[in-house]
């Protein structure tokens, strides 16, 4: 029964009646009836339930939910790196040179616009870019 490739179990199997065939042992009539039944079994259509792309599916909305919250962080963080250094730069400023931390502060508030534009263009940038990653081509 070892010796047997696949064509002729198809063979063998495609004749008929196994359990009548003498030339067997009793181990190889059962290996050939347990051979005859999963051919059955893959003769079928699948029964009803899970679709056959199930666990990508599954894995792809859960590296979608992880890339989300990692880029739910990174915006948090570059927020607030945008929000904080030029606090801290004035506050630096401020205790070398309180004049010139003074003008600076002056030189901000007159241009404010163009600044708020600039990182509103940034944060535009990188939305449209990790929504550009998410699509498929």
């Amino acid at each position: 029964m070892e010796e047997l490739n696949d064509d002729e179990l198809q063979e063998l199997l495609s004749r008929g009646s196994i359990s009548g065939d003498n030339t067997f042992s009793g181990k190889d009539t059962d290996d050939l009836l347990a051979y005859q039944d999963l051919f059955k079994a893959l003769d079928t259509e699948p029964a009803q339930g899970l679709s056959l792309s199930f666990a990508s599916n599954v894995r792809r909305k859960l590296q979608e939910r992880l890339n989300r919250k990692s880029d739910i962080r990174f915006n948090i963080l570059a927020l607030t790196i945008f929000m904080l250094s030029p606090i801290l730069a004035y506050g630096l400023l401020h205790l070398i040179n309180p004049t010139t931390a003074d003008l600076v502060l002056s030189m901000v508030l007159k241009f404010k616009w163009v600044l708020l534009s600039v990182i509103c263009l940034f944060f535009c940038i990188l939305g449209i870019d990790q929504r550009l990653v998410k699509r498929d081509f």
